[in-house]
């Protein structure tokens, strides 16, 4: 089957909840052209078109409207541009993600992967882990060409005096030795497997990727495809000091190169194990990769086609304050501007941005700003700010995170709070402040939250887009 026919038999298979109101423009009947010249005008009857062509005209037609309902509903970022409402926003974002859930009342670690529409919330596949594996830990997505990849290990369950690793099992069985607490720990490699999702909405089984496997007890700190889906840049830790390392893969060959920094800090995993700590450029050589350097977050770019296999040898980008350090260290004349949120910051596919999720903020008075902010990728200053979203005497507790980046940067898939709402809380200032944070689409400060947020609020990892 061409591409062509498996897009349009999409199209047509897609259900209505998938369609808004507002996705299909107003029909505009052309009036009657004058008559022109050369051979079409000559042959044309004065009653009409001549009866031949009545079928190409009625073909042209078909393919008219199709053509139209391709761009409507879009492929993988692909959105019309003539709409607007949130609807418009969630369209403009790529059609499907994938995300990690555990199975009926688990709270381990995800054994399931759900792939689910962007507009509606629908799952519209799940799979298991292949064995031996039976968890999955990351995903890194190419939504553009519909290519993800995820990463997978066997756990096994241990009881243990205290979690000294792994992750609590609620539930334990009735078996378990007083005084411990069941943790699930790694029992075998991390092993990487990708599924392919086509413009028409065809999911394909889980396949492995040929790239080596990362031993058991190895840090996974990040995972990223390049836009085009070739390169997978995987973070990890090497040496006995846990330094960093950088690998990148060549999925139609398995090539591998591997950047290190003996002695260096190593990749800092972001808010929801997003794997937004490593970020590709459109160019498939500008790797982005962040690290927590002394209370400081510091983003830096690598280009792996240059000679060398040091990290060090990358270009310092972006640096700012952890919201999480000292406070007194962090704040100047009673603020702090712009400290990195979640250890999450995205390179722009144009390579022209870094889009942070930031804090501002002031203690006289006690006020603060969240919003996502780009600074430039060549001279880290800030060059655009979205979703601000103020309040006054109170800080809140939940983090913001930006999950996903359009080419240059105008819109985003974030968790976040609403932005433009300024909160006046009355409880008082020493008591714990949590807002509504959802998964939304964000341009400007327009937000338009993602459905199936009653969903989406159990996750321990977030959706990959």
């Amino acid at each position: 089957m061409s591409t062509l026919e498996d897009r349009v038999r999409g199209v047509l298979r897609e259900t209505a909840e998938d369609i808004s109101p507002i996705d299909v423009p107003p029909l505009r009947l052309a009036g009657r052209r004058p008559a022109g010249r050369g051979w079409l005008a000559r042959g044309r009857p004065p009653g009409g078109w001549p009866t031949w062509l009545a079928p190409l005209a009625a073909a042209a037609a078909v393919v008219a409207v199709l053509a139209a309902t391709l761009a409507l509903t879009g492929g993988p970022g692909r959105p019309g541009h003539h709409q607007t409402g949130p609807d418009a926003l969630l369209a403009s974002a790529p059609r499907y993600y994938i995300v990690l859930t555990g199975t009926g009342r688990s709270h381990g670690w995800p054994r399931q992967a759900q792939v689910r529409t962007t507009r509606t919330g629908r799952a519209v596949a799940t799979l298991a882990a292949p064995r031996p594996d039976n968890v999955f830990l990351m995903v890194a997505a190419a939504s553009g060409v519909g290519r993800y990849v995820l990463a997978a290990q066997r756990m096994a369950v241990q009881y243990q005096a205290t979690a000294r690793m792994g992750v609590p099992v609620p539930g334990s069985p009735a078996a378990q030795p007083r005084g411990t607490v069941a943790v699930q720990v790694p029992a075998g490699p991390i092993h990487f497997y990708q599924l392919q999702i086509s413009a028409a909405g065809h999911v394909s089984a889980l396949s492995p990727v040929p790239v080596p496997a990362l031993p058991a007890n190895a840090p996974l700190d990040g995972l990223a495809l390049t836009p085009d889906g070739s390169q997978l840049a995987v973070a990890t830790r090497s040496g006995p000091h846990g330094s960093a390392e950088i690998k990148v893969d060549t999925l139609a060959t398995g090539a591998q190169r591997v950047w290190t920094w003996p002695g260096g800090q190593p990749v800092i995993e972001s808010l929801g194990g997003t794997g937004s700590a490593l970020s590709w450029a459109a160019d498939d050589r500008t790797l982005a990769f962040a690290r927590l350097i002394g209370g400081r977050y510091k983003v830096r770019l690598l280009d792996i086609a240059a000679p060398g296999h040091s990290l060090a040898a990358s270009r310092p980008a972006l640096s700012l304050d952890w919201v999480g350090m000292s406070n007194r260290s962090r704040f100047h004349h009673g603020r702090a501007v712009n400290d990195n949120d979640t250890f999450g910051a995205l390179l722009t596919p144009d390579g022209s941005k870094i889009v942070v999720a930031t804090v501002t903020q002031s203690f006289h008075p006690l006020t603060a700003e969240f919003a996502f902010t780009e600074f430039s990728a060549r001279t880290g200053k800030v060059v655009a700010v979205l979703g601000r979203w103020w309040f006054t005497r109170r800080w809140p507790q939940q983090e913001q995170a930006v999950l996903w980046t359009n080419a240059n940067g105008s819109t985003l898939l974030v968790q976040a709070h609403q932005p433009g709402v300024t909160l006046r809380p009355t409880a008082p200032p020493d008591e714990g402040a949590t807002f509504r944070v959802e998964f939304g689409v964000l341009h400007g400060d327009r937000f338009a939250p993602l459905p199936g947020q009653h969903f989406l609020g159990r996750l321990s990892t977030f959706p990959a887009w």
